[in-house]
């Protein structure tokens, strides 16, 4: 076990030696000898004791009660007073300093042992009790942050919501009000603008949904053996289907085959985002592409566009919920694609990056383990 290190400060040369010989004799270790408070600030700097043994008149222009203070202040140490001075003035100064103990010249073995003890123990109780109110700081900001993010959550949650409720609500008004005025064609408008509402208001609930089951799940992952070419190659006939002849889609791989153990839900909603917010920043014509690189014991999944790019600005926040780049300007979606893709990735154990540049395209990159 550690012994106690003390530091004496002491500036009669006879009561300094006896202080040390006393304390070795008691089990202490002493950790130094100053004579000022200017020394003894110093020394504590370098010795590091568990606790200072001060006398209050000292040499030099800083007395013990100055020295003690920024002792106390500035090293959370404790200080006992040892000082053949017992006037009222001294004492309201010593008391206002808040010192651990106070010993009177010439004193005992036990009264000193006392002392120090007491001071020791009181000084581990007062840690416990400021480590203690700090960890429930802690935990009270955290709360704190976490209602203001659940707060900022449903704000942003609520005006994207509004937006398509919006169109349904003017729509439907205006079909129930002059349905019989409007030709076929303007109704038929209303109604794919009541459809388009619709989908974007599904695509928002399902991409919320997801996000909540994988913040409140971190642990619900149920891994299958995955035929991961296959399964690149069938999303990216899926949404070529979907996007028509409007983007080129392309998928190249360096393996004939590559089998890993993957949650195809996760895999699923990863390369769903990632993919349809390449094709959705891409201009038309433009070829959206997806790599798959293949390693013994890890892959990476690539997906390039030749869009419009993200401002270097914004890539610290691109996986925050809600969160758009200020370029997309009119391109809807909820900025929740790439927050639902970064949890998908944790889930997974494993990492995404970006690299883009304006006005020529973006490049995700995501390295998964083979193997959970």
């Amino acid at each position: 076990m550690e012994r106690t290190r003390i530091l004496i400060v002491e500036d009669e040369q006879i009561v300094a030696d006896d202080l040390r010989e006393t304390l070795e004799i008691l089990g202490y270790e002493v950790a130094g000898l100053a004579v000022s408070g200017e020394e003894a600030i110093a020394k504590v700097v370098t010795t590091q004791p568990h606790l200072v043994l001060m006398d209050i008149r000292l040499e030099g222009a800083m007395d013990g009660i100055e020295a003690s203070h920024i002792i106390q202040t500035n090293f959370q140490l404790p200080v006992v007073y040892l000082t053949a001075n017992a006037d009222r003035a001294t004492l309201e100064r010593v008391k206002q300093s808040q010192p651990f103990g106070y010993v009177m010249k010439p004193f005992s073995e036990r009264s000193l042992a006392t002392t120090i003890e007491i001071a020791i123990v009181r000084h581990q109780a007062e840690l416990e009790v400021h480590r203690t109110l700090q960890t429930v700081q802690a935990g009270k900001n955290a709360a704190e942050e976490l209602a203001h993010e659940k707060s900022e959550y449903l704000c942003l949650l609520a005006h994207e919501l509004r937006n398509p409720l919006t169109a349904i609500k003017f729509a439907t008004e205006v079909l129930q009000s002059h349905s019989e005025q409007l030709p076929d064609e303007k109704k038929m408008r209303y109604i794919q603008r009541i459809q388009t509402a619709t989908n974007s208001l599904n695509k928002l609930l399902e991409d919320v949904l997801t996000l909540e089951h994988s913040n409140a799940n971190p642990l619900e992952w149920s891994p299958l053996e995955v035929d991961v070419v296959g399964f690149c190659e069938e999303l990216i006939e899926v949404l070529q289907v979907n996007c028509d002849d409007h983007h080129t889609l392309t998928f190249s791989t360096n393996v004939e085959r590559y089998h890993a153990f993957l949650d195809e839900k996760l895999l699923w909603h990863l390369l769903n985002n990632l993919l349809s917010n390449a094709i959705k920043y891409s201009p038309e014509g433009g070829t959206i592409a997806l790599q798959l690189l293949g390693e013994p014991d890890r892959f990476s999944l690539c997906i390039s566009d030749q869009g419009i790019g993200i401002p270097p600005q914004t890539l610290l926040h691109l996986f925050t919920p809600f969160y758009r780049a200020e370029n997309v300007g009119q391109i809807p979606g909820t900025g929740l694609g790439l927050a639902i893709a970064k949890q998908c990735v944790n889930l997974q154990g494993g990492s995404i990056s970006v690299n883009s540049t304006l006005g020529q395209g973006t490049t995700f990159t995501v390295i998964l383990p083979r193997e959970k």
